[in-house]
């Protein structure tokens, strides 16, 4: 291809842009991966850890697509693409990153229900396993809806509908709480839980939302053209997987840092000190009984 200036010349021939979204990538993989592992190490219920599981894997997979379409530059040898089928895999890989961008808002929603049910009623929910046929409907519910809303370009509305699930169940979490001084351990651990991970999970949605809107731009900058530029898909491409990979390294740094299971759990990982010295980490039963023992001399 003709080039015609300095900067043309070293962006068609060399993959400066790619490096910049490798740099991206790979900041944004730590975090995704430790929470992965994170999580099953600390006190919450199956359900709960199931839910999350899935957030986390959500944005794994955005993280691979993202891999995947900067390896498309380096095996066309054309680190300046000239549209979004050049090649045509591009088009599946949009494809793919939308429905996962709407697949991690639709587990926040559904980690919101969750909680507010755990809450609803405390003593029975404790005793439960993980509830398998339920969860897998929810997904499978989860995943047509999300097919419908990218479909129809409606992706965000799934970011609007997690985010106000997740601001009512918070508000209900904390009226259950003011009435629960006579109610048993169990109740009050189960209330305190999920209170906790939906203070939590709020702003990591907030944050998501914003984060999203502003890839979502990105996207429709290019569908109408509003940028007159040789570089308009470069630019725009970009802006929206380096977008959608932030969004993954900030949420889950966000809640490895602001959750204290999680915390703890990551500086131990790291051989780090923690208000004590490190130790082995203690089984789920184990922490419960502690957590309960601290909630006796709150409560009494």
């Amino acid at each position: 291809m003709n080039t015609h200036s300095f900067l043309d010349y070293v962006l068609y021939n060399f993959p400066i842009v790619q490096l910049v979204q490798i740099i991206i990538v790979s900041i944004s993989l730590p975090p995704v991966l430790i929470l992965l592992t994170r999580i099953s190490k600390i006190a919450l219920h199956d359900n709960c850890k199931f839910l999350l599981i899935a957030w986390n894997y959500s944005f794994l997979i955005c993280l691979c697509v993202h891999c995947a379409y900067i390896g498309c530059d380096f095996v066309t040898e054309k680190y300046i693409p000239e549209n979004n089928h050049d090649p045509s895999i591009r088009l599946l890989l949009f494809a793919v990153q939308g429905f996962f961008h709407a697949m991690s808002s639709a587990q926040e929603l559904m980690l919101s229900i969750e909680r507010a049910v755990s809450s609803a009623s405390p003593e029975e929910y404790h005793t439960r396993r993980l509830s398998k046929r339920a969860l897998f409907l929810a997904e499978f519910i989860s995943a047509v809806s999300d097919y419908v809303a990218f479909s129809c370009c409606m992706i965000n509305t799934v970011d609007i509908a997690s985010i106000l699930c997740l601001s009512i169940t918070t508000r209900y979490i904390e009226k259950r709480r003011n009435f629960m001084v006579n109610s048993s351990l169990n109740n009050k651990y189960q209330i305190i839980e999920a209170l906790k991970v939906t203070q939590v999970m709020l702003p990591c949605g907030v944050i998501s939302i914003v984060m999203k809107i502003s890839s979502s731009l990105a996207a429709w900058t290019y569908a109408f053209n509003l940028i007159d530029s040789k570089y308009m898909f470069t630019i725009t491409g970009g802006v929206y997987f380096i977008i959608e990979s932030l969004n993954c390294m900030l949420c889950t740094t966000y809640i490895l840092w602001n959750h204290d299971g999680l915390r703890r759990s990551t500086f131990d990982l790291f051989r780090c000190k923690y208000d004590s010295p490190i130790r082995d980490q203690p089984s789920v039963e184990k922490v419960q009984d502690l957590y309960f023992d601290a909630l006796r001399k709150v409560w009494h």
